[in-house]
């Protein structure tokens, strides 16, 4: 099913970007009317899980743990995932978002950030208790595959080998060489950034420690027998992976702050609406402002290093 899954977006981002080449009206008005007889059945399928759920499992064996929820997230994406397919609503968006009502591309990553974040939520719909009994120990290798699969979904959103050759990708992407004015700075943004996260968790030590505790029990569970190759390893694939994203990919269409809060949601592990997410927006906000004031390079190494830098005070913590 995964599998599937991954085939329809990417074969959606395909599309999209062909679609954008097309000058003619009625390529873009079919592109909107496919989104929405995709997100109409998902919307259907929702409506029967929260009402017929019973009924469903006489017919079908699914295994859901808490069907109203998954029915609830199902509507609520597929609602918005039809409602940004209308042209005006898009030029209503257009007025908080530099995005562009007529780009089918654009259009499409306003449809999946919905499910991308809807997702997220429904992670942590049970709480954070309900996550810490679920969640398992992070594996590095499927980590890096995620992330390859960010970076491919960035360059092939981009239209690379459609809209744009290799080296016009890399210059939407912002991934450009770093000086050495660039590289100092960046030290002192991942200092501020490790600065920022540690009032950040004395913060919602002094305000939850109760919650605190249970993000550390997740963490534990998450990053168990961790060395130092597995903290740089995990540092590499976050800078690279989720910049080229977020960063790269999504900002210029999304702008720094909805960028910003959907790269806050989508780590659920810290659990939604907490000082610790807070932190993940502003360190998110800051990277932005490097992306938008320098490149993506320089958003990766700084993303790179603050991961890096946590990581080793983690070891060193556990060490003593």
């Amino acid at each position: 099913m995964a599998i599937v899954v991954v085939l329809l977006i990417v074969g959606l981002i395909f599309l999209a970007n062909v679609v954008r080449q097309q000058e003619a009206e009625t390529f873009h008005k079919l592109f909107d009317l496919l989104l929405i007889g995709l997100n109409a059945p998902l919307f259907f399928v929702g409506v029967l899980l929260v009402f017929q759920n019973n009924e469903l499992r006489d017919i079908v064996d699914f295994r859901v743990d808490s069907p109203t929820a998954v029915g609830i997230f199902l509507q609520a994406t597929a609602v918005w995932g039809v409602i940004v397919c209308f042209r005006s609503s898009r030029h209503s968006l257009e007025r908080f978002l530099p995005i562009d009502p007529h780009s089918p591309v654009h259009t499409l990553a306003l449809v999946l950030s919905g499910y991308f974040a809807g997702f997220a939520i429904l992670e942590v719909s049970g709480g954070l208790e309900n996550l810490a009994e679920t969640l398992t120990e992070l594996s590095v290798g499927a980590f890096f595959i995620q992330n390859i699969g960010f970076v491919a979904l960035a360059f092939l959103g981009v239209g690379f080998r459609v809209r744009r050759s290799w080296a016009g990708a890399l210059r939407r992407l912002g991934l450009e060489k770093l000086n050495g004015r660039q590289i100092v700075e960046s030290i002192g943004w991942i200092v501020l950034l490790v600065l920022l996260q540690t009032l950040g968790g004395v913060t919602w030590e002094a305000i939850n420690p109760e919650d605190v505790e249970l993000v550390e029990n997740i963490s534990q569970t998450l990053y168990q027998d961790f060395g130092f190759w597995h903290w740089l390893a995990l540092a590499v694939g976050a800078g690279v992976g989720e910049e080229i994203l977020f960063r790269g990919a999504l900002q210029p269409v999304f702008g720094i702050w909805f960028t910003s809060l959907l790269f806050a949601v989508v780590h659920v592990q810290y659990g939604l609406l907490t000082p610790a997410t807070l932190v993940l927006f502003l360190l998110a906000v800051i990277l932005g402002f490097i992306r938008r004031r320098h490149n993506t390079g320089m958003a990766i190494l700084v993303h790179f290093g603050y991961d890096f830098v946590l990581g080793m005070i983690t070891l060193l913590t556990a060490a003593a």
